[in-house]
């Protein structure tokens, strides 16, 4: 599906360059440094909170009408070697004195088609920030710190968040550089359980892939349309690194060392109108599996359009049949459309990302 969106996803690119201009803020800088030094408190010592413990100066991309800001910064991975633009927000509540002592919750947005060098979920064409603002407001989600790295090392195709022999490591990007960033800026819980992934098209399957790759790092990803396998045309010539990097060989590994058996982990698949108000309509969960499983439970929601390639969308479901069991949970949300960023980014609010909240870890206030 990446190579299939290449023409939206370029429009949606431009749009993000054009939000660029017309901020009366843009390029101010912003320091998340503590105003003191950190020393979390009492009831946080002994817990898995982490403060931060590099600082930098952030730019400011844009500001929204509650006062926070997306904020950008450049960044070479000392792990990956690779240089690329990663971009932030951190919501009001986590400026709150109540909160200056707690840990967020961490969601990686990603993009789809080749994602560089922007990232299009920084602006305000998506409103990502400030509708996740408005969830948290509600109740529906809980204050995501949202990160937003670029995905791929080039214009010119993509790197399915692997490590490609020969190739710029843009699996390591994602899998540690950006998040030893955000551990090195922010509050942030050691716990996997503080951290996921919303993504699109290619950003969707490099989601679910890296829960499945490392979930003692990540719990939970909504995947808009991703791919079942890995398919960029860099694999050719490297069999093995590039099963090793598949999603039904990684969940193979993660349920064997489990010792799960038997029958699916499943949540309700549901269906809604993308930007409907309406709660999405729910089937019978599947009897969950039996024998033991590991503590870490892997979730994983799959954002479908009732207008994708049918193809695509056999071989998704195909995939989730195999590898919804033991410490894996998986579900499907449908909405009426196609293959589109906006379409994921509507359906995110209309339910799953409470579903997704249901499952992390949220900000502690002081007592």
């Amino acid at each position: 599906m990446k190579h299939r969106s290449a023409t939206l996803c370029a429009a949606l690119v431009l749009s993000a360059v054009a939000a660029l201009s017309g901020c009366s803020s843009e390029g101010d800088p912003v320091s998340f440094a503590p105003k003191e030094t950190a020393k979390p408190s009492e009831s946080n010592k002994a817990s898995d909170v982490l403060m931060p413990t590099r600082p930098r100066e952030w730019t400011t991309q844009r500001e929204l009408p509650d006062g926070t800001r997306v904020v950008r910064t450049d960044l070479t991975g000392p792990k990956s070697g690779f240089t690329g633009r990663v971009w932030a927000w951190v919501p009001k509540q986590y400026g709150k004195p109540e909160y200056k002592d707690s840990a967020f919750p961490v969601l990686m947005a990603l993009p789809g088609a080749v994602g560089y060098p922007t990232n299009y979920f920084f602006s305000k064409e998506f409103r990502l920030q400030e509708r996740i603002g408005e969830a948290a407001d509600k109740g529906e989600s809980l204050p995501f710190i949202v990160v937003m790295p670029v995905l791929n090392a080039n214009k010119d195709t993509y790197y399915d968040g692997s490590d490609i022999p020969g190739q710029p490591k843009m699996g390591t990007w994602i899998s540690d550089d950006v998040p030893d960033l955000v551990r090195e800026n922010f509050r942030t819980y050691a716990d996997p359980k503080g951290w996921g992934f919303f993504g699109s098209s290619s950003g969707g399957y490099v989601g679910m892939k890296m829960v499945l790759q490392y979930p003692e790092r990540f719990s939970v990803a909504i995947a808009g349309g991703p791919d079942a396998a890995p398919d960029s045309p860099l694999w050719n010539g490297h069999p093995k690194e590039k099963q090793e990097n598949s999603p039904a060989w990684l969940a193979e590994q993660l349920i064997k060392k489990s010792g799960a058996a038997g029958g699916p982990t499943s949540s309700p698949s549901s269906s809604a109108k993308a930007g409907s108000k309406s709660s999405p309509k729910s089937s019978p969960s599947p009897s969950p599996s039996t024998g033991p499983t590991t503590e870490r439970k892997v979730s994983i929601s799959f954002l479908m359009g009732t207008k994708e390639p049918k193809q695509e969308v056999a071989a998704l479901d195909k995939l989730r049949q195999e590898i919804t069991k033991g410490p894996i949970e998986t579900r499907v949300t449908s909405f009426e459309g196609g293959h589109d960023g906006y379409k994921y980014t509507d359906t995110l609010f209309n339910g799953d990302l409470k579903w997704m909240s249901d499952r992390m870890r949220g900000p502690v206030a002081a007592k």
